[in-house]
């Protein structure tokens, strides 16, 4: 891909146990610059499993964990290892557009990880790692673009923020979905 400069590329992957999107590189051999993308021959999105365990634990140990792996590999541009999910793809002449999104657990969630909490009068939802109750509940957790021709991800990644894990350069700060962001408001 390298030598013959093949434009739009990009590599789909799926029941990886967690979310990530990757510039595609070859490290230590060709240049890449992780703050623009170039040397980049390709992107890779890669989605968790609607019923797997992912990184186990906490919301706030799986970001953990997420941004360890994003530290440690510069070409990872988003790791997530919390929300069961999927990732839609909308594909046109100009763009890639990834929109991931996590799926929500009921107050009755078999997972004795759901967290509940009152601040500011709003119950907080944190998720639950389980779709072990089916509900249309979900949240958008991250969207990331990649232009025609570009063959990496468009700086600000994610426009620097996304809902959990974590990027190799952003806010570092996630959102809390509160009730109140999860419906439509008529």
């Amino acid at each position: 891909m390298y030598s013959h400069n093949i434009p739009n590329t990009v590599f789909l992957a799926g029941d990886s146990h967690a979310n990530w999107v990757s510039d595609l590189v070859w490290l230590d051999t060709k240049p890449y610059d992780p703050v623009t993308g170039a040397g980049s021959i390709g992107v890779e999105f890669a989605g968790t499993a609607v019923s797997s365990t992912g990184f186990g634990g906490t919301i706030d140990s799986a970001n953990k964990k997420s941004k360890g792996l994003v530290k440690d590999n510069k070409e990872l541009q988003w790791s997530e290892g919390y929300f069961r999910g999927y990732y839609e793809l909308q594909i046109s002449p100009q763009s890639i557009v990834a929109n991931y999104f996590g799926e929500l657990g009921y107050a009755f969630c078999a997972s004795a990880l759901m967290l509940w909490g009152r601040k500011g009068g709003l119950m907080k939802w944190i998720g639950c790692p389980t779709v072990a109750s089916r509900n249309p509940l979900e949240i958008s957790l991250a969207n990331f673009t990649v232009l025609a021709g570009s063959n990496h991800l468009e700086r600000s990644v994610a426009n620097g923020s996304v809902e959990s894990g974590a990027l190799q350069r952003g806010t570092g700060t996630w959102n809390i979905s509160t009730f109140g962001n999860m419906f439509i408001t008529y």
